[in-house]
């Protein structure tokens, strides 16, 4: 699973990433990863890496701090506390075994660099059915706010990407309630790509994207295939002008 996230602004701005997997166990979720290593990455340079979290106090603090739910000290889990002013990063997660399971990774904004703001989140995974669907979840402190939101899957052939979802289905929900939703994206969606620098999308491809304006308030962008389908796809979640 592939995360890219940006943020804009100057000053350093202190983040947590993790990467779950075990202790998704707690949560019921069925066919967890077992081990995953977590790496950031600003384009292909490699800042920090972890595999096994290791229960410290450091990361224990800041897990509370961002009201994180507790990982078990002893757990494979993994995660990263560090500073980033403004740019692009990804955030990779694998299986330290070569393996293959559900994973969640979660960025938390930290503190501090108030004038440096997340900007950007996307995430890229393969996408299945029923409950190995893609979701993003993703927290608006301020807002209102618009954003622009994109299910992309056969636009991502473009750029070498194989075995790609040929019709995603986009759904935004706050909670169970159902916010917006899409399956193939309109044209007159285009000017916010430009605005917000997202590439463009070929006329009349399936791809998916809408544009919401959300109050304060839990999110999650739900992507699936149409008729059960699977395949590769990206989730895009974009603050508009």
């Amino acid at each position: 699973m592939i995360v890219g996230f940006s943020l804009t602004g100057t000053a350093q701005k202190s983040l947590l990433v993790r990467a779950v997997g075990p202790t998704l166990e707690a949560f019921n979720v069925l066919g967890r990863i077992a081990d995953p290593t977590l790496a950031l990455l600003s384009g292909p340079t490699l800042l920090s890496a972890n595999d096994n979290w290791g229960g410290g106090a450091t990361l224990a603090n800041a897990f509370a701090s961002v009201g994180a739910f507790a990982l078990p000290a002893a757990s494979l889990d993994a995660a990263i506390f560090t500073s980033l002013a403004g740019g692009g990063y990804t955030a990779q997660v694998s299986s330290s075994s070569g393996g293959t399971g559900v994973a969640l990774v979660e960025l938390y904004d930290a503190g501090g660099g108030a004038s440096t703001l997340l900007t950007n989140l996307s995430a890229r995974s393969f996408v299945g059915t029923g409950a190995d669907i893609l979701i993003v979840g993703f927290t608006v402190v301020d807002g209102p706010i618009k954003l622009l939101i994109r299910g992309v899957g056969p636009t991502l052939s473009a750029f070498g990407v194989g075995g790609v979802l040929f019709d995603p289905q986009l759904k935004v929900y706050s909670g169970s309630n159902l916010v917006s939703e899409n399956g193939d994206w309109s044209s007159s969606l285009a000017p916010s790509f430009a605005a917000v620098g997202a590439f463009a999308l070929p006329a009349n491809s399936r791809d998916a994207a809408v544009s919401v304006t959300l109050q304060p308030g839990g999110y999650t962008a739900q992507l699936s295939g149409v008729n059960s389908t699977s395949g590769v796809a990206l989730v895009e979640v974009y603050v508009l002008p």
